[in-house]
């Protein structure tokens, strides 16, 4: 059960060929993730501890995530509270930090309509909002490391509702509150707010944790991509153990150099990588397995969310990635 990935999953429905695809993919999206997460745990580290570098925190905040690497799946679920815990924390004091403004930015009065809808944009949006929900090639670990699997759907319902509820609202509280100025790593906006400090302090070292101890997830799901866990005999070879530290060193180097570029790299990675695994993929792979074991993919309204689903996920893919890649080489 441990062995259950993307690349099983691909290799049961469409074969071998497919395996090695969805696996390539899956260890690109995941470590663009990865490179993300350590970007914005980099800077706010650096809200934290001023005088410290990143290139110190980084390196130290890579070592951290690949030892929570080796905790086993069901004990790191405990851990997994506390990641939410730390958002709900992060996110109170940076709206208590908001109200300490005495003049919000309020872009819809000085820009009008263009301060909400800009056509032209959407491809880049929905990478990012994409890349939001990214992750779910770490979906059957987690769910095979269950205490009860049985209540795998209504734990995936919640934490999808909880999570758009919270990105909606924070990403709308940024963006009238700072308006154009708001910084790719938003708490770096609080150090603007005059008496704010010991809230950024606190909303900043809330969100490491809470990057920190998502981190884990994501670099044990490329591990498990690139080698599968024995099903008899040890867990962690000396290789596999290598290979935790090699991605891990190659994460923060990549970091290090794409520092300032965050949000264009969630966009691409959203865009050309998030949206194949998480939108295209299941759908695919929902059609084959239903149709092999099921009763069909049903009638016609069935064909049809299929095929709205592919068609959104095959047209964002392609205009995102397309502008993502030029505003990459900007």
């Amino acid at each position: 059960r441990n062995a259950w990935d993307f690349g099983f999953m691909a290799q049961v429905s469409m074969g071998r060929k497919a395996s090695i695809f969805i696996n390539v993919v899956t260890v690109l999206e995941v470590w663009l993730a990865l490179v993300t997460f350590m970007v914005m745990n980099g800077e706010n580290a650096k809200l934290v501890w001023p005088s410290l570098s990143r290139t110190f925190t980084m390196p130290v905040l890579g070592v951290i995530a690949a030892s929570f690497v080796f905790v086993p799946q069901h004990h790191f679920s405990f851990l997994s509270l506390l990641s939410t815990f730390s958002m709900v924390v992060a996110a109170a004091a940076m709206m208590a930090s908001t109200f300490m403004l005495s003049q919000w930015a309020d872009p819809y009065e000085h820009f009008g309509e263009a301060a909400l809808f800009q056509w032209w944009n959407i491809p880049r949006s929905v990478g990012i909002i994409v890349f939001c929900f990214a992750g779910h090639p770490c979906f059957p670990g987690v769910r095979a490391g269950m205490k009860s699997p049985s209540q795998w759907g209504l734990c995936i319902n919640i934490s999808f509702f909880v999570a758009f509820a919270y990105y909606a609202a924070f990403g709308f509280l940024g963006y009238i509150v700072f308006g154009a100025d708001l910084s790719e790593t938003v708490t770096e906006n609080l150090q603007y707010i005059r008496g704010a400090r010991a809230f950024q302090t606190i909303s900043a070292f809330c969100f490491l944790v809470k990057v920190q101890l998502t981190v884990p997830l994501l670099l044990h799901a490329i591990v498990v991509a690139l080698w599968s866990p024995a099903a008899e005999g040890p867990q962690w070879p000396r290789g596999r153990i290598l290979l935790v530290l090699g991605i891990s060193t190659l994460t923060v180097l990549v970091a290090l150099s794409l520092a300032d570029k965050v949000a264009v790299v969630a966009s691409l990675a959203g865009s050309l990588l998030v949206m194949i695994t998480s939108v295209l993929f299941p759908a695919v792979v929902h059609i084959i397995l239903t149709r092999r074991f099921g009763n069909g993919v049903g009638g016609v309204c069935a064909c049809a969310r299929y095929c709205v689903v592919m068609a959104f996920g095959f047209t964002m893919a392609v205009l995102g990635t397309g502008l993502a890649v030029k505003d990459l080489t900007a």
